[in-house]
């Protein structure tokens, strides 16, 4: 299988994105043998951070060195510093010192990337879009999967993380107002494309691929409710070509866990730090799913 690139994208925050990502990656490490790549490309650093020691994550990117704000640092001053294999973290450290899946490869971030929003109009469009393919590209061919953990908004690094990806999976809370972000989302992802297109290689065409429900609860009709009304928005965008017909909304649903929110402090996906929780299981399913998605596409 060639590699897949999966850019995980909401302008909203508090979906679960981080925590999609991280048990999404360490699932496919565990349980299906993937060599999986994690990109941290969000200021908050809350991917590094959830699969590093503070500590350690603090030492490993100071002054933005070795983490992936150096990535457009690099292309801001016209220089070559980015040195994968020194950024690269590889495998989690459990509460014994033991290194457990050694497949699961982090690209941590930095509070830095705050700063690069401020000078990335000094480049031209075309080359904000193509920072991350010309750093990493190469490197992705590494991995069986490789996870863009993109901030909550659609600034120059989530244009990147877009325009690199081979499509966008949106983890979503079912509410309202989520509802009227994806709406948005969507169109914007088109909107982008377009301007992409001249300078996509290949066949790639950035699209919304799948939606991931999180924070799921069973009490009561509104989540169920809230479900039915994005299966609607998402027909309707369809009609309107903002969707392509092959985007699905997966399942199971991520219900709400307390295992998945103290795994967190922990510094562990939740399949090592309690791998019998309804978190653990539900991410496992979820994964097995992804799995059969893009592993049946010839």
């Amino acid at each position: 299988m060639s590699s897949k690139v999966l850019a995980f994208i909401n302008f909203k925050g508090g979906v679960g994105k981080t925590a999609t990502v991280v048990n999404i990656g360490a699932t496919l490490a565990k349980l299906h043998e993937k060599r999986v790549l994690i990109v941290d490309l969000d200021p908050q650093s809350n991917s590094s951070v959830w699969l590093m020691r503070p500590d350690r994550w603090r030492d490993h990117v100071l002054r933005g060195r070795r983490s992936t704000f150096q990535i457009f640092d690099d292309a801001l001053q016209g220089k070559a510093r980015f040195n994968f294999d020194e950024a690269l973290v590889k495998g989690v450290v459990t509460w014994t010192g033991f290194t457990d899946l050694p497949s699961l490869h982090l690209l941590p971030a930095s509070v830095e990337l705050l700063r690069i929003e401020d000078r990335i109009h000094e480049l031209r469009a075309p080359v904000i879009y193509q920072i991350l393919d010309l750093a990493l590209g190469t490197r992705f061919k590494q991995y069986d999967y490789v996870l863009l953990d993109c901030p909550p908004n659609l600034y120059s690094t989530t244009k990147a993380a877009i325009f690199s990806s081979d499509t966008c999976i949106v983890p979503y809370v079912p509410d309202y107002l989520s509802l009227s972000g994806f709406q948005v989302l969507a169109e914007q992802i088109v909107e982008m494309r377009e301007k992409f297109a001249p300078y996509l290689p290949g066949r790639r065409k950035p699209n919304i691929g799948a939606l991931i429900v999180s924070h799921y609860r069973q009490t009561g009709n509104v989540f169920r409710l809230a479900v039915n009304e994005l299966e609607l928005s998402m027909a309707a965008l369809r009609q309107e070509g903002m969707l392509s017909e092959q985007a699905i909304l997966l399942q199971p649903y991520i219900r709400h866990c307390v295992r998945v929110a103290e795994s967190t402090s922990e510094h562990l996906p939740v399949i090592l730090y309690a791998p019998g929780s309804i978190g653990a299981q539900d991410y496992a399913d979820l994964t097995q799913r992804l799995v059969d998605l893009f592993e049946s596409k010839k």
